[in-house]
């Protein structure tokens, strides 16, 4: 009864936050450490295999400790296994920094690619098109990689490059965001521009200056994956912070409603490795059900419930719903994993209780059908 409160559930993340970085920093503290390939391998192996041991361990467990847990135990593993990759990534691009005559033309090729002002842009990776070489300097992308070019031929130090770029990032994208709302905005924006940026240039590697490709493109994957890196880790830190109010929200009130062995209820944004399925797969029904003293009619409005998704637990194969039900007096929601015969309780900010239930219908139908009833108290 004492790990279904939602302040121990917290105690438990904050130290599992704390745990995964202990054991990141011991596996691989930094991915531009010298280490073994076949060590790589083996970190990488772990991360596969250590989700699934936590699962088996928390078979029987209440359903919030097991939310909480495999939250945190999916970021550990997704930023284990970049760094992995990133590890390999500058593993290779090492030896190409060392080769002089190979950094040498590549570095020519590039000032060729943006000075001719042949970049093939999409309108969609800009904010105007254009229309010379002068005018695409003036974007943060373009910057980020001058900056970068420029250093090409003044040093082996691959973790100079990654400083510069890390920098960069702080200069366009972190110190202008004010808000975690801004920081998302501007960080999509970026990286689409510059993953439209080193694609162009991939382009024109491959049509005019081939000798160069092999080279640009380690180069360029090593700079896609290092920004998603910074990025991503900067999302998931600022998650550790809001995620307290999200399992005080989701904590049922009737144990009978959601069973303590219920691996497969997931937290908003918190499921892991899920594949969506098309909606006209398996239908059913979602139903909303007030829980108070007296009957209110249908109609009323002021709670909405809406349905988001439809996935695929991959680690134990259930089939789940996900479902958002809003609150339109208080302007709060609440997001749901549910799987398909299981009940939960939500509770809203100003005492409304609601029971959401998910079920079958026949493979007839061709449409998912909702009942609720609505009520302001």
């Amino acid at each position: 009864m004492l790990m279904t409160l939602p302040d121990v559930c917290q105690l438990f993340k904050c130290y599992d936050v704390q745990l995964y970085k202990g054991i990141e920093d011991v596996l691989l503290h930094d991915f531009l450490e010298d280490v073994s390939i076949q060590y790589l391998k083996s970190v990488r192996l772990f991360s596969k295999k250590f989700k699934l041991w936590l699962l088996n361990a928390l078979e029987g467990f209440p359903a919030l400790v097991q939310i909480s847990k495999l939250k945190e135990v999916t970021v550990f593993v997704k930023r284990l296994r970049r760094k992995t990759y990133l590890s390999n990534m500058a593993k290779t691009m090492r030896m190409v920094l060392k080769n002089n005559r190979r950094v040498s033309v590549l570095k020519s090729d590039l000032h060729a690619i943006i000075s001719r002002g042949t970049l093939d842009m999409s309108k969609k990776a800009l904010p105007s098109n254009p229309s010379s070489a002068a005018d695409l300097e003036t974007h943060a992308e373009m910057k980020c990689l001058s900056s970068l070019i420029s250093l090409l031929g003044t040093s082996t130090d691959l973790s100079i490059f990654l400083n510069c770029l890390s920098s960069n990032l702080q200069t366009f994208v972190f110190q202008p965001s004010r808000s975690k709302e801004e920081f998302i905005k501007l960080a999509a924006s970026f990286q689409l521009r510059w993953n439209f940026l080193l694609t162009a240039v991939s382009k024109a590697m491959t049509l005019c200056h081939r000798d160069s490709f092999g080279s640009w493109h380690l180069f360029h994957l090593l700079l896609l994956e290092f920004v998603t890196h910074l990025l991503q880790s900067c999302m998931e830190e600022g998650e550790e912070d809001d995620d307290g109010g999200h399992l005080k929200e989701m904590l049922p009130d009737d144990r009978s409603l959601v069973q303590p062995d219920q691996a497969s209820f997931h937290p908003p944004h918190s499921s892991p490795a899920q594949e969506y399925e098309s909606p006209s797969v398996d239908p059913h029904w979602v139903t909303l059900k007030h829980r108070g003293q007296s009957q209110c009619p249908m109609g009323v409005s002021g709670v909405v419930l809406s349905v988001l998704g439809f996935l695929v637990d991959s680690d134990t194969g259930n089939k789940l719903i996900q479902v958002l039900l809003e609150d339109k007096a208080t302007e709060s929601t609440v997001k749901l994993s549910l799987p398909v015969g299981q009940e939960a309780l939500v509770t809203l900010k100003d005492g409304q209780k609601f029971v959401i239930h998910i079920s079958d219908v026949p493979q007839s139908s061709e449409n998912i059908f909702f009942q609720g009833k609505q009520c302001n108290i």
